[in-house]
């Protein structure tokens, strides 16, 4: 009886500690969508999945998946390159359009990976599913996330923190996930509560428990043999290398 008590115990303890971060995270202004507008005004795209900002020795960067593009890209868009047809780029809350940051320049512009959908399958292992910007103006009170340093734990709650399409205009939602696994590119993450479609959460931040970011949503599906719905995120190691090389030039 008393390992029974113990063990509820923990199990109201955890679920306690749980709601609690879900309700900080809730009330921390941390998500955003794209607003991307072209010079040829007929390729905006108002509602380009989610972005974040995160800060590394004392620089700010928007954050957001490269695939983003394959849906928010002019026609003559071919790599990761705007061609000189971007006109801005703003992340805002999906909520309020005046608390927006702009975009400055785009840091990891490339014209290697093609805006394709069969590219990025067909490069999946290595395919690096970052944008990261320079920012040039913050019209906002969000204050950028922090990277985490250390490894994640098997088991370990992590939160998505954003909008799916699905999701009606509103205050940022937190959804939870557990950390199950990491493969080649990306975490493997087990959803525990999340949007009823995972449609349009690319880009979103993932943060732990202490608001530390881990990665962000690249895509993601339900296991055929579990039915449980998995979430493939990319974590943030190599963007991190990345920036750091960005400070040293």
């Amino acid at each position: 009886m008393k390992v029974r008590n113990i063990v509820l115990s923990l199990f109201l303890l955890t679920l306690i500690v749980s709601c609690s971060t879900v309700e900080k995270l809730h009330k921390k202004p941390i998500g955003l969508i794209n607003s991307v507008t072209y010079l040829d005004s007929s390729f905006n795209n108002p509602n380009a999945a989610n972005g974040f900002l995160v800060n590394y020795e004392n620089q700010t960067y928007g954050i957001t998946a490269k695939h983003v593009l394959v849906v928010a890209k002019t026609e003559e868009m071919e790599f990761i390159d705007f061609e000189g047809g971007l006109k801005e780029w703003k992340m805002h809350p999906k909520n309020d359009t005046t608390k927006y940051i702009v975009m400055d320049k785009l840091l990891n512009s490339n014209r290697k990976d093609s805006l394709t959908w069969s590219y990025m399958s067909n490069n999946r292992d290595s395919y690096e599913d970052w944008l990261i910007f320079s920012v040039k103006e913050n019209k906002s009170k969000y204050k950028p996330l922090k990277f985490r340093s250390n490894q994640l734990m098997k088991g370990e709650n992590l939160y998505v923190i954003g909008w799916s399409y699905s999701d009606t205009i509103g205050p940022q939602r937190v959804y939870e996930y557990i950390y199950e696994k990491t493969e080649k590119n990306y975490h493997h993450l087990i959803q525990k509560n999340g949007p009823t479609s995972l449609a349009g959460l690319s880009g979103a931040p993932i943060v732990d428990e202490k608001g530390k970011l881990v990665g962000l949503v690249s895509s993601g599906g339900k296991n055929v043999k579990t039915k449980e719905v998995i979430l493939l995120a990319t974590p943030v190691k190599n963007m991190l290398e990345f920036i750091k090389e960005v400070n040293r030039s």
